[in-house]
């Protein structure tokens, strides 16, 4: 699957939370909706250019977002250094503070997406801010962390898994599904954790979440 960056994407860099330089890219600035895209573990080649997270990217753009997708602490032009998930949270902070300011206005809606690591890092950035509306978490990696925190979240849930992934058992994501107080969005492809097989899918899967989460004006 071939990727092509919008013609209007553009190079941006703003502070972590915690103050640390971090560069993005930043797509359909001034719209009244806008995502945080978070990518994947950062040792294990994780990056704003990963092919899920341009995929999750893309589908939110066509559906009328401004989306931010960033590089963690550590990464690419990013500056400081791997931060075990801890301090990643603050580069979402910083990155949901940058969205905002470049969203229309009073925001209809501010969004967070993350894969893999980046699901439980962006997870828990969306649940200490009262201000997103929804979260997306793509491959949520429940061999390795809790996702517990998400019953805290203020806004709706969407969670897209694989069959075959290893890390995200989907009898797991059920039981957080039947944890949460609200019933997410659940779709469950039949791929593993990289997804190289199932793009095509994963956009549907996308659209279909972001359409239940953020119906446009006039439907």
């Amino acid at each position: 699957m071939a990727f092509r960056l919008a013609r209007d994407a553009r190079l941006v860099r703003f502070p972590s939370a915690d103050g640390v330089s971090l560069e993005g890219r930043l797509t359909g600035a001034g719209r009244d909706r806008g995502v945080v895209l978070c990518h994947p573990h950062p040792l294990y080649g994780g990056s704003m250019l990963t092919p899920v997270i341009l995929t999750v990217e893309a589908a939110f753009r066509d559906a009328g977002f401004t989306t931010l997708a960033f590089n963690f602490r550590g990464v690419g032009g990013s500056e400081g250094t791997h931060g075990e998930g801890r301090a990643e949270v603050a580069d979402v902070a910083g990155a949901l503070a940058h969205l905002r300011a470049a969203l229309e206005g009073e925001p209809r809606l501010v969004a967070v997406a993350g894969y893999s690591f980046g699901s439980h890092v962006g997870g828990r950035a969306a649940a200490a801010d009262p201000g997103v509306g929804f979260y997306l978490g793509v491959a949520p990696v429940f061999a390795r962390y809790d996702y517990g925190f998400l019953a805290g979240l203020h806004g709706r849930i969407a969670l897209i898994a694989g069959a075959r992934d290893e890390l995200a058992d989907p009898g797991r994501l059920e039981e957080l599904a039947a944890s949460l107080p609200e019933r997410p969005w659940l779709r469950v492809l039949q791929t593993d954790h990289f997804f190289a097989d199932a793009l095509n899918d994963l956009t549907a899967a996308c659209a279909a979440a972001i359409a239940w989460a953020a119906p446009r004006r006039g439907r």
